[in-house]
């Protein structure tokens, strides 16, 4: 009877951790590589040093199995609107430019991007202001959406931004300084 509950269970347990994406990883956006733009300092002391897998520094391009990127600009700070939500008792506001581009022959919907930052070993508070927000308009084809993020944070001082593009399209991908 053991046996029986335990196949009885395993089927749906496998179906469930297939659909959130533990299943085969050429299924998934995992990003594959990370380019560096053309717009990123390549003279920075410490762009030498070797980050681990999933994480690559601010401006870098990265590139996703189905051919799309994803860049992040370096952090900007910024002036918190007197009606911004968010980051009251931050002490450093800081923004950064996203950019999607589909590479891919599907349209995509990246409604449901997330982002999240940290420094200093803080967890940090999204700012919601105007100019400030997720893409809401489908991006085509062949086609890119640039949007902002912003945060309050205490310093700028190991200062990392993780970002999902859509929801369960593409792994998280970690950016920092």
């Amino acid at each position: 009877m053991n046996k029986k509950w335990t196949t009885f269970l395993a089927v749906p347990l496998a179906a469930v951790a297939l659909a959130c994406g533990a299943g085969n990883a050429d299924d998934t956006g995992e990003a594959v590589t990370g380019t560096t733009a053309a717009t990123a300092d390549k003279s920075a002391g410490d762009a030498t040093k070797t980050l681990a897998d999933g994480v690559y520094r601010f401006g870098q391009t990265v590139k996703f199995k189905d051919g799309s990127t994803l860049t992040v600009s370096k952090p900007q700070t910024f002036k918190r609107d007197k009606y911004a939500v968010g980051g009251e008792k931050s002490k450093v506001f800081v923004k950064f430019k996203s950019t999607f581009k589909n590479n891919t022959k599907e349209v995509f919907d990246p409604s449901l991007t997330t982002g999240s930052a940290s420094a200093g070993g803080e967890e940090g508070d999204s700012i919601y202001q105007d100019g400030l927000d997720a893409p809401d308009n489908k991006v085509l084809p062949g086609r890119s959406v640039t949007w902002w993020m912003g945060y309050g944070v205490s310093t700028q001082k190991e200062l990392q931004l993780e970002v999902n593009v859509g929801f369960l399209d593409y792994g998280t991908v970690i950016f920092t300084n």
